[in-house]
């Protein structure tokens, strides 16, 4: 008995992402608001700590938005659907800054946002490996300040 294959068609859509105006207008305060709390969000997500203060201190600053003018969150397209449980999981895991822990669970996964993070966590461990080594090098060769004799 031959195996059948079969083709599923798969509509394709253009992925709902937020969109970042390329606008530069910077007199129209209220958007540069949006832009910021929206980038702060992002950013966060991802784990890019740094980024995310600095734009949600900027947004801050801005005067705060009606009800009305707050922006949905972004919508959760299928691909973050299928990694949800792996990615929460990576990111409580990146939070606590174990990064070896996060890429593990998010291999293999095929949203934008969880690849993004996996990398960012390898990148991460490679990072600090390297520190701890050089750190463990240079302290072979000291004691107390003065360099050991191997003789």
């Amino acid at each position: 008995m031959a195996a059948s294959t079969s083709i599923v068609p798969v509509a394709v859509t253009a992925a709902v992402a937020p969109v970042l105006s390329t606008n530069s207008d910077f007199s129209d305060l209220r958007e540069i608001k949006k832009q910021l709390l929206l980038i702060a969000g992002l950013t966060r997500e991802r784990g890019l700590l740094h980024s995310s203060k600095w734009s949600a201190e900027l947004a801050f600053s801005l005067p705060a938005l009606p009800l009305a003018e707050l922006q949905p969150p972004p919508p959760v397209t299928e691909e973050d659907a299928q990694d949800m449980d792996a990615y929460t999981l990576a990111k409580a895991y990146f939070d606590v800054k174990e990064y070896d822990r996060a890429a593990h669970f998010l291999h293999g996964c095929n949203s934008k946002k969880a690849y993004f993070l996996y990398m960012y966590s390898r990148y991460l461990v490679r990072a600090i490996l390297r520190c701890h080594s050089a750190f463990s090098e240079a302290s072979i060769f000291r004691t107390n300040g003065k360099v050991k004799s191997f003789k």
